[in-house]
């Protein structure tokens, strides 16, 4: 099954997805059916190996992902089984409510982080740039030094294999080039660890946790207050920033800005907050309107 599962991620990288979340699930799944001298997809493997973990939406999911291998597989041999949906959970998809962040909170927990040793300035800028930009934390954690440039910073390689130039503020351009003159670290990452190499998700992922509690927020409650719901925060103030009448035309922007393929996928990062809807309800005033003087 490893290298069943190992030539199915092949493939699907030379089609052009980026499979990152897949490889870790799938050679999961691949070793655990090794280790069961499964030569095929067996639906008992496949139920035995996603009840490990916590909950009923994640092991739905689990199914899933192996479910698209086992279509695959099956196609040119019947004898892998194909497991089916819903064994679970009803629904793994289900779209978790954002925290939105005030612009007093976001201050608080950039401040907060600055006060962590060491590197309280790395996290201090991290946060800051997620605020500032709307990134995905792994693009911000990607970014090498050569990536800022006078147009903006150059994010490459994120979902799909897309690049993109995202523009800055200038005020978020001199944060940026102060931070790197400050900085010490030979490695060509803008985000630097403390032995000197990358910067990891898994360590930003605890101290983060740190500089919320810091500010007197509990990262349990719900809405919970995500590390990627600083990308949602940033969706939401753009659009409540804009004019109701060319909302339309900044919701384009942004699908651009965030590197969705579709404004579809922008839609997944907005919440409904007060000023949001009150701008929608304006236009939506102005189009009857017009509509009557007709």
């Amino acid at each position: 099954m490893i290298a069943a599962v190992e030539a199915y991620l092949q493939l699907r990288r030379a089609a052009g997805y980026s499979m990152r979340d897949a490889d870790r699930i799938l050679r999961s799944y691949g070793r655990f059916a090794h280790e069961r001298r499964d030569r095929f997809v067996k639906i008992a493997t496949v139920l035995a190996w996603a009840r490990r973990a916590r909950s009923p939406e994640r092991r739905e999911a689990l199914v899933r992902k192996v479910a698209l291998l086992a279509r695959h597989l099956h196609a040119e041999d019947p004898r892998h089984d194909i497991p089916t949906y819903r064994v679970f959970a009803a629904d793994p998809f289900q779209r978790p409510e954002p925290y939105i962040f005030t612009r007093e909170q976001i201050v608080a927990l950039i401040a907060a982080a600055r006060q962590h040793e060491p590197h309280g300035d790395t996290y201090a800028t991290l946060i800051g740039l997620l605020a500032a930009t709307g990134l995905r934390i792994s693009e911000a954690l990607s970014l090498r030094v050569d990536d800022l440039t006078r147009d903006g910073l150059v994010v490459r390689e994120t979902k799909c294999h897309k690049s993109r130039v995202v523009p800055l503020h200038p005020t978020v351009q001199r944060k940026l080039l102060g931070f790197l003159r400050r900085r010490t670290a030979r490695c060509d990452r803008i985000f630097v660890g403390v032995h000197g190499g990358p910067l990891q998700y898994d360590r930003v992922k605890v101290v983060y946790r740190q500089f919320l509690a810091a500010i007197g927020i509990d990262y349990k409650q719900v809405p919970r207050p995500r590390l990627h719901c600083l990308r949602h925060t940033f969706a939401v103030r753009a659009l409540e920033s804009s004019d109701s009448s060319t909302i339309a035309e900044h919701q384009l922007a942004l699908t651009t800005y965030l590197g969705h393929a579709t404004v579809a996928s922008t839609y997944w990062y907005l919440e409904a907050t007060p000023p949001l809807m009150t701008s929608i309800a304006e236009g939506c005033a102005r189009f009857t309107r017009k509509g009557r003087t007709r």
